[in-house]
C-alpha cells in the first residue's frame, strides 16, 4: 500500500465483472477517498495468454489536450473516472470495423492513477502519441485489484442470448464510413446496413443475424421445418434465405405500416410479401388497418418427425434497421415444451381469420381485429420447467375479452407486475414505446418500485420521448405558454431510480462531434425487464411484448419470463447497462443545453474533485449494487 505522509492510502477492496456476449461491465469499490487521484487505468487480461495484456482504450483528453482524429489512448493515458465502465472493444473493434469470435475468458485489473511524482510508479504508455497537445504523464497511487474472470460466449445456462450493437449515435460511426469513403448521412448508413457484405452492417448486427437464422443456416437443424411468425419482413439477406428454404418454412406475415397517402396498409413487407408468393414460399397474410398490430417475431423448429423442439424469439424485427439500426435482442430456447406451447400459438394465430383490409381502408374502419376464441387461449400461460418447475412462463396476446385498450391490467402484465413488485436489490429495463408518460406499464411500475417499499435500485432508457415519465403532449390551444410548449424530460433521477431517454449529440462536444440518433422509427426496440440479476431468484422477461397495456390488448404478442437463470439475468443486465450508460450522457448534454445551462466541456477533470461524491457514496449505487 502506499503511503503519503502519515496518513495511508485509500485502496481497491473489491472489484467485479460481468459481461454478456459483446460487452462487458466492470466496477470497483474504495475504502475512502483516494487523494490526487485522476482515475483508474483498467486492464484486460486474457488467462489464456492468446493476448497480451491490454488497456481499455478511451477518448476524452484532459484540458490541454484535444483528439480531433478520435484515436483512441488507453487508461493509463486518459484514465477511468467512475467507478464502473463498459468494454465496448471486449468483441469489436473501434478503431475499425473488426469483430474477435467468442468462446473466451478474460479479467480485468483496476488501478488508481494520478500525476507522476516521486515515491509513484509510472503508468506505462502502452500506445504511440496520436493527440494535441502536451502529455501528462501519470503514476500509480495504490495497488491493482483484480476482478474474477468472466466467459464470453452466447450461452448462458443452456440459453442462446444475443444482443446487437445498433446504436448508431456513436462516434466511430461517422469515422467508420469516412474511412470506407462514404458520407456521413442517414442515406448512407441505410445504404450501408442493407449491403450484407457490409463491415458495418455485421458490426452493428452482433451475433443477432447468426441467432434469428440460425434455424435457416445451421446443419444441426437441417432436417426439421420452421413456422415463423414475423411484423416486419423487408431485408434481403432475410427474404432470400426464407425463399432458399421454401420447402420447409411457413410463415405468417403481418403489416406494420401504411403509405403516405394512408390507403396502403403494407408499406414495409410489401415488397417481401410479392416475393415471397411470387418464390411460392407457404405464406399467410396476417394484416391489420386498426392499431392492432401483429407484432410477434418468432420462430418454432420441428424436427423431421414434426416434433417442436426449439424456439426463436426477441425483440428484433426481420429488417436492416432491426438488425442494425437498433438495440435488440434475440434468444433461442432449445426446449420441446416451449417449442410446443410456441407452436400451438402459431396455429391459433393461424386459425383466426379476417379479411385483408382493403386499399382504400382507413384506419380502425374495418374488422381486422382479433377473435374471442385466441383472447379466451391466450388467457392462460404456458408455465414450464427447464430446470425447476415453473422456471420459463410464456404469455400470449391478445389475452383480454375486451378488443380495445382498457384501464383493467392484463393478466400477462399482472404476473409481471407482480414480480417486479416482488424485486429485492434491483430492477433494470430497456422500453421502446410502451405508453404514453409510462403510465400502464413497466416503466410506470418499475419507477413506483424504486421509490417505496424495498426501494430497490432502478436503472431504465427509454427509446421515445412520449413514453418518458413527466411527458405532457404539447397543447397548441393551451391557456398557457406552458401547455401549449408541453414538457419533453430527458432523465428521471430521484433516490435510486434513474430513467434515461435515448439521445444523440446534436453539436460538437470538445472532441464529440455531431451524431446520428436513428434512421427508422425505433431508437432503443428492447422490450427487456431484468429483476435482481445477482439473485437465484432473479427475473429476465423479453420478446415481443412491448410491456404496456395495448400491447396485451390489441397485439399479437409473446412474453417469455425466466426464473432463476443468473447467468442470463446478468447477460441481460449488462446489455441494459450498455444501452442506458451509452445515453445518459448524451440525455444530460440534451437536457442541459435545453435549460441553458452549461453542458460536458468534453474533457477530463484535471484534479480529485470528481471522485469526492463516489467517495461519500453520494454517487455509485450502480457499482455497489454490483460489489
Amino acid at each position: 500500500m502506499l503511503i503519503t505522509g502519515a496518513t495511508a492510502m485509500a485502496k481497491i477492496t473489491k472489484a467485479r465483472a460481468y459481461a454478456n456476449n459483446e460487452v462487458a461491465f466492470i466496477a470497483w469499490q474504495l475504502d475512502g477517498m483516494i487523494n490526487d487521484c485522476l482515475g483508474f487505468d483498467i486492464v484486460r487480461i486474457r488467462p489464456d495468454g492468446a493476448e497480451p495484456d491490454k488497456g481499455l482504450p478511451t477518448w476524452v483528453a484532459f484540458p490541454g489536450q484535444k483528439n480531433p482524429d478520435w484515436i483512441p489512448q488507453d487508461t493509463g493515458v486518459w484514465p477511468v473516472q467512475k467507478l464502473w465502465w463498459r468494454d465496448l472493444t471486449l468483441r469489436q473493434h473501434r478503431a475499425d470495423t473488426g469483430r474477435r469470435d467468442s468462446g473466451f475468458q478474460v479479467k480485468y485489473s483496476i488501478r488508481p492513477v494520478g500525476k507522476a511524482a516521486p515515491g509513484r510508479a509510472p503508468v506505462p504508455v502502452r500506445q504511440a502519441k496520436h493527440y494535441d497537445g502536451n502529455a501528462i504523464p501519470l503514476g500509480y497511487l495504490g495497488p491493482a485489484r483484480e476482478t474474477n474472470t468472466i466467459l464470453i460466449d452466447a450461452n448462458f445456462d443452456g440459453v442462446r442470448a444475443t444482443f446487437t450493437n445498433g446504436i448508431l449515435a456513436a462516434q466511430w460511426l461517422e469515422r467508420a464510413l469516412e474511412a470506407a469513403g462514404k458520407p456521413f448521412t442517414k442515406d448512407s448508413i441505410r445504404k450501408e446496413i442493407k449491403d450484407p457484405k457490409s463491415d458495418i452492417r455485421a458490426y452493428l448486427t452482433g451475433d443477432v443475424l447468426e441467432t434469428v437464422t440460425l434455424f435457416l443456416t445451421d446443419k444441426a437443424f437441417d432436417d426439421g421445418s420452421i413456422k415463423f411468425a414475423l411484423y416486419e419482413l423487408s431485408d434481403k439477406q432475410l427474404v432470400d434465405l426464407l425463399i432458399a428454404n421454401k420447402n420447409r418454412v411457413e410463415v405468417i406475415l403481418s403489416n406494420s405500416s401504411k403509405d403516405r397517402g394512408g390507403v396502403v396498409w403494407d408499406t414495409t413487407n410489401r415488397d417481401a410479401r410479392g416475393r415471397l408468393k411470387k418464390e411460392h414460399v407457404p405464406l399467410h397474410d396476417r394484416m391489420f388497418n386498426n392499431g392492432h398490430i401483429g407484432h410477434n417475431k418468432f420462430a418454432v423448429w420441428s424436427d423431421k418427425h414434426g416434433t417442436p423442439r426449439a424456439v426463436m424469439t426477441g425483440s428484433t424485427n426481420w429488417t436492416s434497421t432491426g438488425l442494425c439500426g437498433q438495440a435488440n435482442n434475440a434468444l433461442i430456447v432449445e426446449s420441446d415444451d416451449a417449442a410446443k406451447a410456441y407452436a400451438e400459438y402459431w396455429q391459433r394465430l393461424l386459425d383466426d381469420k379476417f379479411p385483408n383490409p382493403k386499399p382504400i381502408t382507413s384506419a380502425g374502419g374495418g374488422p381486422q381485429k382479433q377473435g374471442k376464441n385466441i383472447r379466451t387461449d391466450n388467457q392462460t400461460p404456458a408455465q414450464l420447467q427447464l430446470k425447476k418447475p415453473d422456471d420459463l412462463i410464456l404469455w400470449y396476446s391478445p389475452n383480454t375479452d375486451r378488443t380495445s385498450k382498457g384501464t383493467d391490467t392484463p393478466p400477462d402484465l399482472e404476473m409481471l407486475f407482480d414480480l417486479m413488485r416482488h424485486a429485492e436489490d434491483a430492477i433494470f429495463f430497456l422500453a421502446f414505446l410502451p405508453s404514453r408518460a409510462g403510465a400502464n406499464s413497466i416503466i410506470q411500475t418499475a419507477i413506483d418500485c424504486g421509490l417505496t417499499g424495498k426501494k430497490p435500485l432502478v436503472v431504465g432508457a427509454i427509446s421515445d420521448p412520449t413514453a418518458m415519465p413527466g411527458y405532457v403532449a404539447p397543447d397548441k390551444n393551451g391557456a398557457t405558454e406552458a401547455q401549449r410548449e408541453g414538457r419533453r424530460q430527458f432523465m428521471f433521477d430521484k433516490d435510486r431510480v434513474h430513467v434515461t431517454l435515448a439521445e444523440a449529440l446534436n453539436d460538437t462536444v470538445g472532441d464529440f462531434e455531431r451524431e446520428c440518433l436513428k434512421v427508422g422509427n425505433a431508437i432503443i426496440h428492447d422490450k427487456v425487464v431484468v429483476i435482481d440479476p445477482l439473485s437465484s431468484k432473479c427475473v429476465v422477461a423479453t420478446g415481443s411484448h412491448n410491456l404496456g397495456f395495448k400491447a396485451s390488448y390489441e397485439n399479437d404478442e409473446n412474453l417469455m419470463i425466466l426464473r432463476g437463470n443468473q447467468a442470463l439475468a446478468q447477460a441481460y443486465a449488462v446489455h441494459a447497462l450498455d444501452v442506458y450508460d451509452h445515453y445518459r450522457f448524451r440525455a444530460w448534454q440534451a437536457k442541459e443545453h435545453a435549460e441553458g445551462k452549461p453542458t460536458f466541456s468534453g474533457k477530463l477533470n484535471k484534479d480529485d474533485k470528481w471522485l469526492r461524491d463516489y467517495a461519500s457514496g453520494k454517487k455509485g449505487d450502480i457499482a455497489r449494487y454490483f460489489l
